[in-house]
């Protein structure tokens, strides 16, 4: 009987975070529709102004959508650095479709305004990651590996390792590949900071 009440008690939580991440994304979705609602109806200071809203809070799609009008400069002046900020982000964010929108910028942008523009990238998401956000977690340790000038497997690692403890499994195989290049005297620190950092983010409730 004990172990019934075990099995259900994880059955619970298990579908509490299940519904919960289906309402967040509904969420996400219908925000997204009244931005295409208010674009078809031209009220366009009010679709970029809540797509600016949801890009800030880390929607991937919304970034991508925002990097699309930014690039165009049809309803907005055009803004490559932005757009390519954006688009970044979004494909960090797991949206494959972002490499059309950074295929176009590519040549539109010098490899050292691209280097600064990855640094305010890297500052964005690691102040998200810090406050709790998961995604960004991921997203900033993808960053140290697809945008950093050189490849830091250690942060990336840090990274990963922090995302795995918070329950993003699919993080695991990732956060295990960095180990192949991080030398072993210096993984315990490195650990240890991720330790720190996942405290930090458990006690603002992340």
């Amino acid at each position: 009987m004990k172990i019934n009440k075990i099995t259900l008690f994880f059955v619970l939580i298990l579908s509490l975070l299940f519904f919960s991440n289906v309402s967040l994304a509904d969420r996400h979705n219908n925000y997204l529709k009244e931005v295409y609602e208010q674009l078809r109806s031209k009220k366009f200071s009010e679709a970029i102004n809540e797509l600016k809203k949801l890009s800030e809070n880390n929607l991937p799609k919304a970034q991508l959508l925002y990097s699309k009008i930014l690039y165009s400069g049809e309803i907005i002046t055009q803004d490559f650095e932005m757009s390519y900020f954006w688009a970044n982000i979004s494909k960090l964010g797991g949206i494959k479709k972002s490499s059309i929108v950074l295929n176009k910028l590519n040549d539109l942008i010098d490899n050292e305004n691209k280097i600064k523009i990855n640094e305010k990238i890297r500052k964005f998401l690691n102040k998200l990651a810090l406050s709790g956000n998961k995604l960004a977690i991921v997203q900033i340790a993808k960053w140290n590996i697809e945008l950093s000038e050189e490849p830091n497997f250690e942060n990336a690692y840090k990274w990963y390792n922090i995302a795995v403890a918070l329950g993003i499994k699919s993080a695991k195989i990732k956060r295990d590949e960095m180990l192949e290049n991080i030398e072993n005297q210096r993984l315990f620190e490195i650990q240890k900071e991720s330790i720190n950092i996942f405290n930090k983010i458990k006690n603002l409730g992340g």
